[in-house]
């Protein structure tokens, strides 16, 4: 690999969120970036080499697959090293074109505008009529959204609730003090006026189960964003191994069948009232259906 290659190569994948824009990899043909040596295999085919295991891969076995999940000291650390930087880029009057989820906070991002002032406009629309708006936000990070949230709607009273895993919350209360942070699911023992649940539900194996949960906990809006969607093929499992993003860690995720998805919401007793397209795709090889795109969806009571 040339020099020059071998640096675009990384500049692209320093720059770019692990939502990847498929579009860009294409152009460039970037390949994705090996996993630690300790986890890659060897083959012996002409002398020992490193195998490099792609970013995504289809998971055909689904959730029987090992994996290391979101539960680790990486992630929590990679969250709080960005935190002041992410803070300051989205302070008024500056563009929303953030991304957090980064191997460093970048600005100026056009799909990431689109994702934050979605968010914004949600926020805005659950806050109408309101001085005050209570907020649960599952899989919330820092309370990234929280820092939105204030910076997009100055003066409104927020009563922000996150659930996270152990290792973030150790960390969440340091970077956000006025945020209330959950370890587990007594979070749902309340209800709130809006929920939130960005590029999580995806996570969890039961996702029907947790929708329901959250569904139950919305009082009027729940907000249910970055999804991964399948168009055409029945609901199905990826990997992830986002290394290259300071996490770490590899993890299991659902591509959901948007019918079967947006069928399941309406019994769970939410309808939709905005469908929001994103500028995220990824490839898996061997998936049901490839590209996959983003969406997100928000629901009222």
């Amino acid at each position: 690999m040339s020099r020059l290659r071998w640096r675009l190569r990384w500049t692209v994948k320093a720059i770019t969120p692990p939502i990847l824009i498929l579009g860009t990899k294409r152009a460039l043909g970037v390949r994705t970036r090996a996993a630690p040596a300790e986890q890659q295999g060897l083959t012996s085919a002409g002398g020992l080499t490193l195998s490099e295991p792609p970013e995504w891969e289809y998971v055909p076995e689904g959730w029987a697959r090992p994996v290391k999940g979101w539960d680790v000291e990486a992630v929590a650390r990679a969250y709080r090293e960005k935190w002041p930087d992410y803070l300051a880029a989205i302070e008024a009057p500056n563009p929303l074109g953030v991304h957090h989820e980064t191997a460093q906070v970048t600005t100026g991002d056009v799909s990431a505008h689109n994702m934050l002032v979605a968010f914004a406009y949600v926020v805005a629309l659950a806050a109408r009529g309101r001085d005050r708006l209570s907020v649960l936000d599952w899989g919330g990070g820092l309370g990234h959204y929280w820092a939105l949230a204030r910076s997009v709607v100055p003066g409104l009273e927020l009563d922000y609730h996150v659930k996270e895993t152990p290792a973030v919350c150790a960390e969440d209360r340091e970077a956000a003090p006025e945020v209330v942070f959950h370890e587990d699911e007594s979070c749902l023992e309340r209800t709130y006026d809006l929920v939130v649940a960005s590029s999580s539900l995806q996570y969890a194996e039961d996702w029907r189960g947790l929708l329901d949960r959250l569904a139950a906990a919305a009082g009027s809006h729940l907000y249910v964003a970055r999804v991964p969607v399948a168009l055409s093929a029945p609901s199905f499992v990826v990997l992830q191994r986002a290394y290259a993003y300071g996490y770490e860690t590899e993890y299991l995720g659902w591509v959901l069948n948007r019918h079967e998805f947006l069928a399941y919401a309406a019994g769970a007793g939410v309808l939709p009232a905005r469908e929001f397209l994103l500028d995220a795709r990824f490839s898996a090889a061997g998936a049901p259906e490839t590209p996959v795109e983003h969406r997100s969806f928000l629901f009222n009571r």
